[in-house]
């Protein structure tokens, strides 16, 4: 089962999902889904989450174990090689690593895929400048309270699937279990930027439109709404647009009468 998780956790990167902050409550929930309908039994997500942490312990050990001064790396069978000597000497202080040299190392692929982009926080941490992979200080014996974060926060600041904590180093974005996470300077600016900016754009949606017609010479209706031989209706369409044409509006008052009544005519002729 738990080589199970391990395939479909490395299937959910496989394509797209995201696992620089862990895997999200959904993903945890999916695979638990996916296990009970393979098994027949009901998987909870933290059921899912406790061998996938054991399976990022292993992936610690090997990155280590590869690094090690003597040590040779086989690609093709994803084997440590150590000599009886470097084997015998690095076993002794370190039993819990002795199942990895000299054979083929189980799901290193689904290991890579998962861990290898560097998901862990804290000490576990990788630095920008190691390649992929690699483990950066890592000492033996870590307790649980130094586990790296595998399940993101979800919206209320709870784990998807069991408590983890993150160690003390700069780059932690999490604290500790049921706590949501702090938000930078940096990001506290820019949100409430962004509050000011929805603020004021919501008032200026509610806010009433006002006409300005302080620019609409004060003669233009009695003069339009006066001219003889033609209907209220008719000369009501001319006004209408010689206020929302000012150049218009203001060179009909200046006509003479005549022009007046020619310039409704072919007005009312183009409608």
């Amino acid at each position: 089962m738990s080589g199970f998780i391990l395939r479909k956790f490395a299937d959910l990167v496989g394509q797209g999902v995201k696992t620089d902050k862990g895997f999200k409550e959904v993903h945890v929930n999916s695979v638990a889904k996916a296990l009970t309908e393979f098994s027949g039994q009901e998987v909870t997500g933290t059921q899912v989450y406790n061998p996938l942490r054991k399976w990022r312990q292993k992936w610690i050990r090997v990155c280590r174990l590869k690094d090690l001064s003597g040590a040779h790396w086989d690609e093709n069978t994803f084997t440590i090689i150590l000599d009886d000597e470097h084997l015998l000497g690095h076993t002794k202080d370190n039993p819990k690593d002795a199942e990895f040299p000299n054979v083929a190392i189980e799901n290193y692929v689904q290991m890579q895929i998962i861990f290898g982009a560097g998901q862990a926080t804290g000490k576990y941490a990788m630095a920008s400048n190691e390649p992929l992979g690699t483990i950066s200080d890592v000492t033996e014996g870590a307790g649980a309270s130094e586990e790296p974060c595998l399940v993101g926060t979800t919206a209320s600041g709870s784990a998807g699937a069991s408590p983890s904590h993150s160690g003390a180093g700069a780059g932690s974005s999490y604290g500790s279990y049921g706590k949501k996470r702090r938000l930078s300077d940096e990001e506290l600016g820019i949100m409430t930027g962004l509050t000011g900016a929805v603020n004021k754009l919501a008032e200026a949606v509610q806010a009433p439109v006002v006409v300005q017609t302080t620019d609409v010479h004060p003669d233009l209706y009695q003069i339009c709404m006066s001219i003889p031989g033609f209907t209220d209706e008719e000369l009501m369409t001319c006004l209408t647009y010689l206020l929302d044409n000012k150049r218009q509006g203001d060179g009909f008052v200046k006509m003479e009468p005549k022009h007046c009544v020619l310039w409704l005519r072919q007005h009312l002729a183009k409608i």
